[in-house]
C-alpha cells in the first residue's frame, strides 16, 4: 500500500483582487481598457478653507503698536549752549542770535529703516494671504487629477494582486526560470504600488481639508497592505526551494523511491529559516512537524517484510500513522488558508478607498 502524502495548499494568499476600486470617470480613450482616466478641463474655482490644522497666515493686524513717539518721534530740540559761553552779538546788530541746529543723520536713517520695516511686513502679510489661499484652495481640476492618480495605484494593486497569485500558486510547480521572473514581476509591482501612493500623497487634492483626513486614513491602511503583501513575497520566496523540493513526493512511483523523495522534503523543511509572514511561518513549521513524523513513519512501513502475515498488526499500526500523519497536514494547509483570509480582511483597503474615490468623483461635480 503506497500512502498518498498531503501536498501543501496553493491557494492564492494575496488580499482580493480590486481591493482599491477604480473612479467612475471618463477613460483615457474610448477604445482603450485601462482603468485609468483622464481629468476635465475645469475653471480654478476657490473653495472654502476647511483645514483645521493649517498654519496661520501673519496680518497687519499681528504686528505690534509701538509708542507715537516712534513712528512720529518729536522734532529734535535746539542744542543747549554751554553756561561759560558768552553769546556775542555780531557787530551792528540787536540781539545775539542762536541758530537751529539741524537734524542728526542718524535720526533721518531711523525714520526710514523704520517705514521700510512697516512697509516690509505689510507686504509680507498681503504675499502669505495669497500663498495661503493658492495652497489651501483646491479646484475642481485638482481633484480630476487626484482621480486619475488614484485609478493608476488602483491599477497597480491589481497588477500585484496578479502578480502574488501568480507566484504563489506555481512555487511548487514554475520551473527556475519561470518562477525568477514571477518573483521579480511581483517584488516590481509593490514597489510601483508605493511610488504611485506617494505620488497620490503630494496632490493638492490630498493635502487639503476632508481629502486630507481621507487619504491619511487611505495612506494608513494601504501601508500596512504593502508590508502584509510583501512579507507574503517574502515567505514564497523562502519557503520555495523546500516546497518544489516537496511537490516532487507526489510523483514517486514505487515505496523506495517514495522514501526518498520524503526524506528530502524533510531536510528541505528543515533548511527554512526566518519566515516574515506569521501565518505561513506557522503553516511551514507544521510541514515540517509532519514531514519529519512521515519520514520516521514510513520508514518503518517499508521496512516490514510480512504486512499481510506475522506482521499484519505491526502493518495496521503504521498505516493508520500515517493517515493520521497526512490528516494532520491536510488540517494544517485548511488553516493556513483560513488564517490568511481572515488577515486578508483586517489589513483590507476597501472601505478607506472606495471612500477616497468618492470624494475625488464628487469634488468633480
Amino acid at each position: 500500500m503506497n500512502p498518498t502524502p498531503i501536498e501543501p495548499n496553493n491557494e492564492s494568499t494575496t488580499p482580493e483582487e480590486n481591493s482599491v476600486p477604480v473612479t467612475p470617470l471618463t477613460p483615457f480613450e474610448p477604445e482603450t481598457t485601462e482603468t485609468q482616466v483622464t481629468p476635465e478641463t475645469v475653471p480654478v474655482e476657490p473653495m472654502t478653507l476647511t483645514s483645521p490644522d493649517a498654519e496661520q497666515v501673519p496680518t497687519t493686524q499681528d504686528v505690534p503698536v509701538a509708542p507715537s513717539d516712534i513712528f512720529f518721534p518729536t522734532s529734535p530740540q535746539p542744542v543747549p549752549l554751554a553756561e561759560s559761553t558768552p553769546v556775542t552779538a555780531p557787530i551792528g546788530s540787536g540781539e545775539a542770535v542762536v541758530p537751529t541746529p539741524e537734524p542728526k543723520k542718524t535720526d533721518k536713517k531711523k525714520l526710514i529703516l523704520i517705514a521700510g520695516v512697516i512697509g516690509g511686513v505689510v507686504l509680507l502679510a498681503i504675499v502669505g494671504v495669497i500663498l495661503y489661499l493658492a495652497l489651501m484652495t483646491v479646484s475642481k481640476k485638482d481633484y480630476a487629477e487626484a482621480a486619475t492618480q488614484y485609478n493608476t495605484l488602483s491599477s497597480a494593486n491589481s497588477t500585484l494582486v496578479r502578480g502574488v497569485s501568480s507566484l504563489s500558486s506555481g512555487v511548487s510547480s514554475d520551473e527556475d526560470d519561470e518562477y525568477n521572473e514571477t518573483l521579480k514581476e511581483a517584488e516590481t509591482s509593490l514597489e510601483t504600488l508605493k511610488s504611485e501612493n506617494e505620488k497620490l500623497g503630494d496632490l493638492k487634492a490630498t493635502r487639503v481639508g476632508d481629502g486630507k483626513e481621507l487619504y491619511a486614513a487611505f495612506d494608513s491602511k494601504l501601508n500596512t497592505y504593502a508590508e502584509y503583501a510583501g512579507s507574503i513575497i517574502g515567505s514564497v520566496k523562502t519557503a520555495r526551494p523546500a516546497l518544489f523540493t516537496c511537490a516532487k513526493v507526489s510523483d514517486t512511483k514505487d515505496t523506495a523511491s517514495r522514501l526518498a523523495a520524503l526524506k528530502e522534503c524533510s531536510t528541505a523543511l528543515d533548511a527554512v529559516k526566518d519566515i516574515p509572514n506569521a501565518e505561513f511561518k506557522t503553516f511551514a513549521d507544521s510541514l515540517k512537524a509532519g514531514y519529519a513524523k512521515y519520514v520516521t513513519t514510513y520508514t518503518s512501513y517499508v521496512a516490514l517484510t510480512d504486512p499481510l502475515g506475522a506482521q499484519y498488526e505491526q502493518y495496521k499500526e503504521l498505516r493508520d500513522e500515517i493517515t493520521a500523519t497526512q490528516k494532520d497536514l491536510s488540517t494544517a494547509a485548511k488553516d493556513f488558508s483560513a488564517a490568511v483570509k481572515k488577515h486578508d480582511e483586517e489589513v483590507s483597503v476597501k472601505d478607506s478607498a472606495n471612500a477616497l474615490g468618492k470624494y475625488f468623483t464628487e469634488q468633480q461635480k
